[in-house]
């Protein structure tokens, strides 16, 4: 009962008190709000795990070396593993592919796919909802192909046919039929929506070597069975397959996490991580405001508390409905910030549509949400209305007269509080804006780089030669070759070319021997980065070569080994003369030079030297580019090129003309991935940019709440100060010496918040800095900057009160005693 009596009378108080009410339920709004919105995301992404029964017991199982060093499972490891585990109910294997599926009714379609065990989704326990799953049965050799589709090609190549069980489709030009349908929604364990068994995985796999670790193992605990003990169990296994099979098992070992947690780890991980660190902060300073404001109104209060300690009134019970207050507040600010957060998740949830994440972490509500909802908001109640309450809840009856006498209105006590928590506002800010400042430099870094090509115009699309029709070099090279003679004269296609990658997204790395180098054969290579390309690579970039010649038709070719340098392989490896006619070889990316065995691989004449186009950069401030060799295609016609065209005219039009040349060469081979240069290098930015916007406006609401805070506990201080200021200038000072007094205290805690806050920027560099791009943990423009800011600001916010405090009436301020 007394509690509702609380719950009446802090409604009324609020009411009654309604701009200062706004002003709380702003500030706080926007902390419960930065905070819903950022824990839906890691709640999708870290938490919630997939969206099957007990997913906390669905675990990612792979091998790993002696150092640490993560690899997959074999087939043969996987079959041991089957029969040898008791603690996993059940492990299946997939390996994810890109999927060509086509039919003599529709054009061909590119989806991601996944060759799977027979019994994937049995461990997953999941139906189709039309037709059969996989049987052990389909797994063996010499059955039958078939295949099971998703329930969005189902919709959306097939309209839902329900008759389509029974149809023969071309998967990867294997022939298969249709035997089942998955329900909406299930795309496991990535973004699958094709399954093949992993029998018809083409030869080429290699799946009977047991040191091809190519397969991903995905297992279920079994009743009553730790993490923990898994994994003993598995390093058990382990043991017994390195002693039975040392060549390829020895030094492996299997290990296993939570599957959801093996897919997220790494740098995404750490992203969302100090983003909620970052919201929490956010919160944290909007905590300090509502204690502040409460701490202002504090002698508004007193007399009312004098009366009710008089009264007979506990401290108890004061410090409850105080509280009582500072929940009702919160829980008005919850609203208020669950209805922001929808639009910050809405945001989200639009631009990382095409990114890649797996289908199944869909960024919604849950009870989980509601639950950390209804706790932020409790504990931000406890949090601001705590210390205010337990300050209002020691009033004296005769202070609160003392006090009243001098017409103080806080005491000395609330001005501590006070202080200490501006302190803490201007520290928490300074670290998320160098937050910001860190992120908004890498993506500048990445946004101004010169790539050293003209990008407009340029439209490219990706294709797939699956290793059941192509699995050979040779083949490949003559449909490339054939398919880019049909290109030619075409009037919307003004170049041309297909290449292993396009600029930015980085390239085969291989160790380099340069003529006249003698490498130590103890030593490892020196590292570059490989390009396979065909012959109008450059022209097609609008690149000039600044030495030598480009590709011909015959480079390639064996006895005419041919290759173009980067500059900057030059400056690093040929510094002196002219790099053309001289000869390189490549070896593997790493290990000692004598690691291959047969032939030595043959020496490769460089036939001309390109401008610095970055493939790939380092992770640190004014990296160059890696040094770039760049082959004929025809060396290496590896089976997932990227096609580039410059159009002329509508890049639409042209993008058809080129569907329609590949089909003549090959009908089931379908383009994908079609996007313009542009929008793929924005794709490859969206990580800096998209992170660096949502740190930017955390750090933006914090700075405007701490120049509210500061304004505010500035004019406060003016007031409260009103008859001292008077008695001063009565005495003779000047108005500057009084701003100067109204603006020391500010000063003072700049003085103490900035190396508090500068100390935690550099802890959140050194977070960040394994997604930094040449940016340092410590880069003191960042630094440097946003302690500018942070002075700034809080300079300008005070300047109003100290003026005003510069320009009181003496005689009027007298009077107010």
């Amino acid at each position: 009962m007394e509690l509702w009596q609380d719950v009446r009378y802090a409604t009324r108080r609020l009411i009654e008190a309604r701009w200062f009410t706004l002003a709380a339920v702003a500030a706080l709004s926007l902390g419960i709000g930065a905070n819903t919105t950022v824990f839906t995301l890691v709640n999708a992404v870290l938490l919630r795990g997939l969206p099957v029964e007990d997913p906390e017991r669905v675990m990612g199982v792979w091998t790993e070396t002696v150092e640490g060093e993560g690899d997959g499972i074999s087939l043969l490891d996987y079959t041991d593993l089957r029969d040898q585990t008791r603690t996993l109910e059940s492990i299946a294997a997939q390996l994810g592919s890109s999927v060509n599926l086509s039919d003599d009714e529709r054009l061909p379609e590119q989806v991601n796919g996944s060759y799977v065990t027979g019994n994937f989704f049995r461990m997953f326990g999941v139906q189709p909802i039309l037709g059969r799953d996989f049987t052990d049965e389909d797994d063996l050799p010499g059955a039958e192909p078939v295949v099971l589709l998703g329930y969005e090609v189902w919709q959306n190549r097939f309209g839902g046919d329900p008759n389509i069980l029974g149809t023969i489709l071309r998967v990867n030009s294997l022939v298969a039929t249709v035997v089942g349908v998955m329900p909406e929604g299930v795309q496991l364990p990535f973004e699958s929506n094709v399954w093949i068994p992993q029998q018809n995985l083409p030869p080429g796999s290699n799946t009977a070597l047991r040191a091809n670790r190519n397969l991903g193992g995905i297992g279920r605990l079994a009743p009553g069975v730790s993490e923990e003990q898994a994994r003993q169990e598995l390093r058990g296994i382990s043991e017994r397959l390195a002693e039975e099979y040392p060549d390829s098992n020895r030094d492996f070992v299997f290990d296993l996490m939570p599957f959801h947690e093996q897919v997220t780890q790494g740098e995404i991980a750490i992203l969302f991580l100090t983003l909620m660190g970052a919201v929490a902060f956010v919160l944290l300073i909007a905590c300090a405001n509502v204690a502040n404001l409460l701490l202002a109104k504090a002698a508004e209060r007193g007399r009312e508390i004098a009366v009710r300690v008089s009264l007979g009134a506990t401290r108890g019970r004061i410090v409850r409905q105080l509280l009582v207050e500072s929940a009702l507040l919160s829980v008005v600010a919850g609203v208020v910030g669950l209805g922001l957060s929808l639009f910050g998740i809405s945001w989200f949830d639009g631009i990382t549509q095409n990114v890649g994440k797996p289908a199944w972490m869909v960024f919604s509500l849950d009870a989980i949400v509601f639950a950390y909802i209804a706790a932020v908001c409790l504990g931000a109640g406890v949090l601001f209305g705590l210390a205010p309450a337990l300050h209002v809840s020691r009033t004296d009856v005769n202070e609160i007269l003392k006090e009243g006498a001098r017409g103080g209105t806080g005491g000395v006590r609330s001005r501590r509080w006070a202080g200490a928590l501006i302190v803490g506002e201007m520290a928490l800010t300074l670290m998320l804006l160098s937050g910001a400042g860190f992120m908004m430099r890498s993506f500048m870094a990445m946004y101004q780089m010169d790539l050293g090509v003209r990008t407009d115009g340029l439209v490219t699309m990706r294709v797939y030669l699956p290793l059941t029709k192509y699995p050979d070099p040779g083949p490949r090279a003559v449909l490339f070759q054939d398919f880019l003679d049909r290109l030619e004269g075409i009037p919307e296609v003004r170049s041309y070319t297909i290449a292993s990658s396009v600029p930015m997204e980085g390239g085969g790395p291989m160790g380099v021997e340069v003529d006249g180098n003698v490498l130590d054969p103890d030593v490892t290579a020196p590292t570059v980065l490989t390009v396979a390309v065909s012959e109008r690579y450059f022209e097609t970039f609008e690149v000039e070569l600044l030495r030598g010649r480009t590709f011909g038709r015959d480079d390639g070719l064996p006895g005419s080994e041919a290759a173009i340098v980067s500059q900057r392989f030059v400056e690093l490896h040929m510094p002196d003369g002219d790099p053309v006619g001289r000869q390189i070889r490549l070896r593997p990316p790493t290990g000692p030079v004598p690691v291959l065995e047969g032939p030595e691989p043959p020496w490769i004449t460089v036939v001309g030297v390109a401008p610095v186009i970055p493939q790939d950069i380092e992770n640190t401030p004014g990296a160059e580019p890696l040094p770039t060799i760049y082959m004929p295609l025809r060396a290496n016609p590896i089976r997932t090129p990227t096609l580039v065209v410059r159009t002329q005219g509508d890049p639409a039009a042209a993008t058809m003309v080129v569907r329609e040349a590949m089909r003549a060469v090959e009908p089931d081979i379908p383009f994908y991935d079609v996007r313009t240069m542009d929008e793929r290098l924005a794709l490859n930015r969206w990580p800096f940019r998209t992170f660096g916007i949502m740190f930017s406006v955390f750090a933006g609401i914090a700075l405007l709440l701490s120049a509210i805070g500061l304004y505010s506990i500035t004019a406060n201080s003016v007031i409260q100060r009103i008859r001292e200021f008077g008695i001063r200038m009565s005495v003779g000072a000047e108005p500057h010496q009084i701003s100067w007094l109204a603006l020391r205290r500010v000063l003072i805690q700049l003085a103490i918040g900035l190396p508090i806050g500068i100390a935690g920027a550099l802890g959140v560099g050194q977070v960040l800095e394994s997604v930094l791009v040449q940016t340092t943990p410590g880069d003191p423009m960042t630094l440097v900057g946003t302690a500018g800011i942070m002075v700034t600001v809080a300079v300008l916010a005070c300047l109003f009160p100290a003026r005003r405090a510069a320009r009181i009436d003496p005689v009027t301020a007298l009077r107010t005693e």
